[in-house]
């Protein structure tokens, strides 16, 4: 376990709390009492000293993403200490202490997406609360009215908020899908223009990827932290950006998401947690002083008033590390075990792998990878053969021999460990679509990403993060070597068919997209493995697809019948397994006013209506 430190300052674990049912999602300092809520939907008050859970709260209805303290202004209003709480059941809720118990005093209700972040806003007379959320939306709370006394709209999907000393609020967005990828994450800077009012004054776009926190740093500004695996120190006037720390690059190239952050005022440093399962402290100045390791992801951490501070975790523990108690050999010990048996966990070695089912080697020229670089398994001589497709070449290079089995493939140009379909209920039908997952990811982290990437409802979230752990679960990875290794292990046994509780289908499912500039070369390169077209139908098809793309000329364009009979003639002579691009021309056709009069010949539709 690396805990290496650079600085004078080395924490430790001082304390491992254990008692949630879920994933750790936020954690909050109440006077000295850690404040913790999770996926389980409970809030628990531990007892750090002890390590056990003093009062456990049932109140929410769903998983709890956000916990800040009442404001010393509020405990004087309310005459009680206490804090808030924000969850995916859309409320905000507020807690006082009565007799040693905290009880639910407020539910604060007008979000309509999930409550995932909350910080207090300081203005001349009494400080609001603020919450972010799902909705796209910042809202500001009077808490003695129980009333919202503004909104701050139009944010890209998930919203998380601060507010700085200074009465300025910052919030930060997830971003929206475009294409393949999660683009226009942003900050923005919001100016009182009245009490219940504020103006935009500025906006940020200089992180690659959804923000996931900001957090106060004194005397400097504030801090966010990002998917893009940085954390930025700004200025609290205007954000500029003073600072960069970055993580370090996984063996995919890529680095973790950066799910939190915390700024630790005794020692000056900001703590991150990622889901690469690592918390590292940092140096204002970008240096990264001390890496921790943890057997799981990190959703969360959070500065405790004495200087220490807490992780929350993906295996439901709570850790709080500390850099002024006596190391605790017994607890390092433990951690150290429990990081080195996930790494065991996540490098379990492969079983046997059946090759019944593989297309054969000496047929793999039939075969046209999807995208440079994508591994294709073929059978040769009674084994699993590994091929890497070279678009350049337009063939398979050989990799070696598989001895284990797998389910991988290919997302959107990337291989994974396993590709895992879903299918996804929406207002106009059910979306097919697929997963990418590598061993040893984090599953909700995972299904955040797949849920930001198509904009799906965050209530998916549990779902999906299930239903993987379940297809993984049955997972064996494949083993690249030279013919002479043999295979090992039981064999593999198929896991048994997922029920779909969307199918069968009572409703017409609609295509939102189409890419249609790429269907002539997709054509094109199919036609060289089976010779259909000739040079005059291919400019049809030219002109066909141009006709298609201008969908602003739709009232004017016209579709000839030689168009339509060159897409017959793909649909009469190419295989099944080729026919995709042909049946999405005939899709495409029928959006166009002048598709419907042209294509009256559905047999041949038909007949490639149920494909391998």
């Amino acid at each position: 376990m690396a805990t290496s430190s650079t600085s004078g300052t080395t924490y430790s674990i001082a304390h491992a709390l254990t008692g949630h049912g879920g994933a750790v999602r936020a954690i909050a300092d109440v006077h000295g009492t850690v404040v913790t809520g999770a996926m389980d939907a409970t809030v628990l008050c531990w007892d750090v000293v002890s390590s056990a859970p003093k009062q456990s709260i049932y109140e929410h209805s769903h998983w709890v993403t956000a916990i800040v303290p009442l404001d010393a202004a509020h405990e004087a209003i309310l005459l009680s200490e206490g804090f808030a709480t924000g969850g995916m059941d859309t409320h905000v809720r507020i807690f006082t202490r009565s007799d040693g118990l905290y009880t639910c005093v407020a539910v604060l209700k007008g979000h309509s997406s999930g409550v995932i972040s909350l910080s207090w806003l300081q203005n001349p007379t009494t400080p609001q609360l603020l919450s972010g959320s799902w909705d796209g939306t910042c809202r500001g709370w009077d808490i003695a009215s129980q009333t919202c006394r503004f909104v701050l709209p139009d944010h890209e999907n998930g919203v998380c908020v601060l507010g700085l000393p200074n009465g300025v609020i910052a919030t930060g967005s997830t971003g929206k899908q475009q294409g393949n990828q999660v683009v226009d994450a942003r900050i923005r800077m919001w100016h009182a223009v009245s009490p219940t009012e504020y103006a935009l004054t500025r906006t940020l776009s200089d992180h690659q990827g959804p923000v996931r926190q900001l957090v106060q740093v004194d005397a400097i500004g504030f801090a966010s932290c990002s998917n893009d695996g940085s954390i930025k120190l700004r200025a609290a006037d205007d954000g500029a950006v003073l600072v960069t720390c970055q993580h370090p690059l996984n063996h995919e190239g890529k680095p973790g998401f950066v799910l939190g952050l915390a700024y630790l005022p005794q020692s000056q440093h900001l703590v991150s947690a990622s889901e690469d399962s690592t918390a590292r402290v940092w140096s204002l100045d970008g240096t990264c002083v001390q890496t921790i390791d943890h057997p799981s992801g990190l959703w969360c951490v959070s500065a405790l008033a004495n200087g220490d501070f807490a992780t929350g975790a993906e295996d439901k523990s709570v850790r709080v590390f500390s850099y002024r108690t006596p190391r605790n050999d017994a607890l390092e010990t433990a951690l150290a075990t429990q990081v080195a048996e996930a790494h065991v966990q996540a490098a379990r070695g492969p079983s046997a792998v059946e090759v019944e089912s593989l297309p054969p080697y000496d047929m793999r020229a039939s075969q046209v990878g999807k995208s440079d670089g994508m591994v294709q398994m073929f059978r040769r001589d009674n084994v699993a053969w590994a091929c890497q497709w070279s678009a350049v070449s337009g063939t398979w290079l050989d990799i070696g021999q598989v001895t284990g089995t797998g389910s991988g493939g290919v997302v959107d140009g990337e291989a994974y460990d396993m590709v895992i379909p879903v299918e996804i209920e929406t207002p106009s039908g059910v979306k097919k679509l697929e997963i990418g997952y590598n061993q040893g990811q984090n599953p909700f982290t995972v299904a955040q990403a797949f849920i930001d990437k198509h904009l799906l409802n965050p209530s998916y979230l549990k779902e999906i993060a299930d239903y993987i752990s379940d297809r993984s679960a049955n997972y064996q990875p494949p083993i690249l070597g030279d013919r002479s290794t043999s295979a090992s292990g039981a064999p593999a046994v198929s896991p048994a068919p997922v029920a779909s509780p969307y199918f069968p289908l009572r409703t017409y499912a609609t295509f939102d997209s189409a890419k249609i500039a790429k269907l002539l070369a997709t054509v094109e390169q199919f036609n060289t493995l089976h010779p259909v077209l000739e040079g005059t139908d291919l400019a049809q098809l030219g002109a066909l697809i141009t006709t298609l793309q201008q969908t602003s000329y739709y009232h004017s364009s016209t579709i000839t019948k030689s168009q339509v009979a060159t897409v017959w003639k793909l649909l009469d002579k190419w295989p099944p397994t080729h026919a995709f691009p042909a049946l999405d021309l005939v899709r495409l056709m029928l959006v166009h006013p002048m598709g419907a009069t042209h294509i009256t010949d559905t047999t041949a539709v038909l007949r490639h209506g149920t494909l391998p």
